[in-house]
């Protein structure tokens, strides 16, 4: 777990995923479909559809953690972690094809970062003219974003209802499949710039019911999207939507949820054009990746460098195995290259993952895909077999259209991958509320032990106070030294001394918070409950 912003949620209320391409298309010569006139007409008639000059809706709602991949447990019956969104506004300019997403958030669970557990002093701001999208940045200043989030952020357009009928009467794009289901009809629509939905009407009134869309999801693949439209009110000859919900095609996860306070139209809004610094810098190329391997000890290298999260290689008298996927799949792929690199003439056949969540298995796909073997705790079996059933189409991606069977092999309470050259021992972690599933590491030859999120020097809060020690307790190891997936490698002595302060960071916080009647989950700060029967 990193201490990070929360993307910003950008669909038909909050979603979070890639952004788009231009907002306004060129008016077409065709007619418009008799699909869209029946919606146009339910949203408040063809000619008052066509005059609205903009849109802003205001509200709140939350959002589901990493799309459902950083619960606790990988089990599909855990609890969803949410992120809160208290303050939530979206703009659209229907005049000049502009779009402004403003929004405020803070998770509602434990984490190690103050701004994300208190939310951040300034709301997270996107914008997007035409096709060009931006993000404010500090200190008043704007940054370009790349071509992806301009064609996210169209998508993002198309969740509220008007704006997607608005932009299919001026652009009528190409309508296919239009059929019944139940009582809604379904279309599907390709816009002129590439973009493709789906749109459901309510078969008897015609009003929008939902629009779905697939994107490309680097744990998941082709990811399927839902915004269901509900609450219709009239505003200004208008109607439109009091409540967004957003599922994806994982698990049932409802993705996020919008509660509209206020749809305003045709009111006087902000100039929602790109600054002439912005439209004048080029989108911003794709990162460098620079994956390097620094010597820890023997038979044991930290890949680091610019473009996602440490991994950590363990060499064998005949293979190599890898601590950690993370990141995204090019990071990967850079680190698996590094590796061999590294150790010329040995493959990379394994790659111990630490734990489900979505930003240390950013790169399984990769993995998976050159026939890498997972091994990781046995709780986490069942979401790994869904990753790789998975197909990823709509961008480059390792897996792509014909997945492979996955290789897996589990791990209880303790596993010992063991020859002439190496030991390297993997244990259940237990007593922590981060990771119900997770795995650590030791080498002993060398006193040194691999973790992922048990431990970061980053960390502003630490909530679990004594989890590491007594687990280290509970093993019986002797430690010298923490080799991180996030942060840097540090001595024993080190590590026990950034754990106190962070949480006695966590414990001012809540009382902070306890003295301004405010009451945030995970305070007061918890004692972790004994391990061994009787505690110690």
């Amino acid at each position: 777990m990193r201490v990070r912003w929360i993307p910003v949620l950008a669909v038909a209320g909050l979603v979070a995923i890639g952004v788009l391409q231009t907002l306004v298309v060129a008016q077409s010569t065709r007619q418009p479909d008799a699909f869209i006139v029946r919606a146009a007409e339910a949203l408040g008639g063809v000619a008052r559809i066509r005059s609205l000059r903009n849109i802003t809706i205001a509200g709140y709602g939350e959002t589901a953690y990493m799309n459902g991949g950083g619960n606790i447990s990988a089990s599909p019956d855990a609890p969803q972690k949410w992120v809160s969104v208290p303050e939530y506004e979206k703009t659209i300019d229907l005049e000049h094809g502009r779009m402004r997403v403003r929004q405020r958030n803070h998770q509602n669970f434990v984490f190690a970062g103050v701004a994300g557990y208190l939310g951040a002093p300034n709301a997270a701001v996107t914008y997007l003219d035409g096709d060009i999208a931006w993000n404010a940045a500090p200190n008043n200043r704007f940054a370009r974003a790349n071509e992806q989030a301009a064609h996210a952020r169209r998508i993002d357009m198309f969740n509220v209802p008007v704006a997607l009928v608005r932009l299919a009467l001026d652009a009528a794009p190409a309508i296919s499949n239009i059929r019944r289901d139940g009582a809604r009809q379904v279309a599907d629509l390709r816009f002129p710039t590439g973009e493709a939905v789906t749109l459901a009407t309510e078969a008897a009134s015609g009003l929008p019911a939902w629009v779905r869309w697939t994107a490309h999801d680097e744990n998941l693949g082709d990811l399927t999207f839902q915004t269901a439209f509900t609450g219709y009110l009239p505003v200004k000859g208008v109607m439109l939507p009091m409540g967004y919900a957003t599922s994806i095609d994982f698990r049932g996860v409802i993705q996020n949820k919008l509660y509209v306070d206020k749809n305003a139209v045709d009111e006087a809004i902000d100039d929602l054009s790109a600054p002439a610094d912005v439209r004048s810098s080029p989108p911003p190329s794709p990162r460098t990746l620079a994956a390097e391997a620094t010597p820890v000890t023997r038979g044991v290298w930290l890949i680091h460098g610019q473009g996602g999260a440490n991994s950590i290689l363990f060499e064998f008298a005949d293979h190599l195995t890898l601590f950690e996927a993370p990141s995204n799949q090019a990071w990967t792929k850079a680190v698996i290259d590094r590796a061999r690199a590294t150790v010329p003439g040995k493959a990379v056949t394994e790659v111990i993952v630490s734990h489900h969540h979505f930003d240390h298995t950013g790169g399984i796909r990769e993995a998976m895909a050159q026939g890498v073997t997972v091994i990781a705790h046995k709780g986490t079996e069942g979401l790994f077999r869904e990753i790789a059933a998975r197909k990823g189409t709509v961008v480059p991606d390792a897996i792509g259209a014909n997945p492979k069977p996955l290789k897996f092999r589990a791990v209880d309470d303790h596993l010992q991958l063991k020859d002439a050259t190496m030991q390297v021992d993997l244990y259940h972690v237990v007593s922590n509320s981060h990771m119900a599933e997770g795995l650590f590491a030791y080498v002993p030859a060398a006193r040194l032990i691999v973790e992922g999120d048990f431990f970061d020097v980053g960390w502003e809060l630490y909530w679990w106070q004594k989890t590491y020690a007594d687990n280290i307790a509970y093993r019986h190891l002797q430690v010298d030294t923490d080799v991180p997936v996030h942060g840097r490698v540090l001595p024993m002595t080190q590590v026990l001394q950034d754990i106190d302060r962070q949480t006695k960071a966590a414990e001012d916080l809540c009382a902070r918070m306890q003295s301004a009647g405010v009451f945030g989950p995970g305070c007061p700060v918890k004692t972790a409950s004994p391990i061994t029967e009787g505690g110690r």
